[in-house]
């Protein structure tokens, strides 16, 4: 039920706004609804909100004129899954190894010998 960003895409400015507005007055019934407790599905003032997050994200891109590339395909992202899994490999080999020893307890002093003088 949720708005897909790429099928925004294709709309004017105007139609975006209105589609903006429409949902702005849904979460304001289903506000309303939560509050006199006949709203069944809460989940829908969420869903509601971040669609309205998602026409106003593509109004803006639209108003600043910003180019959206196209997301890759799911067969190449999954091609390029097994590179990416040997890049933190890679990164750990490089990173200096941790020592086993325990580290200093911080913020505590060395414990001192009590001394007991006496003045006479």
């Amino acid at each position: 039920m949720s708005i897909e960003a790429n099928d925004l895409r294709g709309n004017d400015p105007d139609e975006l706004r209105r589609t903006v507005r429409k949902l702005e007055e849904d979460l304001f019934k289903h506000k309303l609804k939560k509050t006199t407790s006949q709203l069944e599905n809460t989940m829908l003032i969420r869903h509601t909100r971040r669609d309205i997050a998602r026409v106003n994200t593509v109004l803006a891109e639209k108003l600043r004129g910003v180019a959206i590339a196209p997301k890759p395909a799911p067969k190449a992202v999954a091609e390029a899954a097994p590179d990416a899994a040997a890049e933190p490999a890679k990164a750990k080999a490089g990173a200096p190894a941790k020592s086993a020893a325990k580290p200093a307890a911080k913020g505590k002093a060395p414990a001192k010998a009590k001394t007991t003088a006496k003045e006479t």
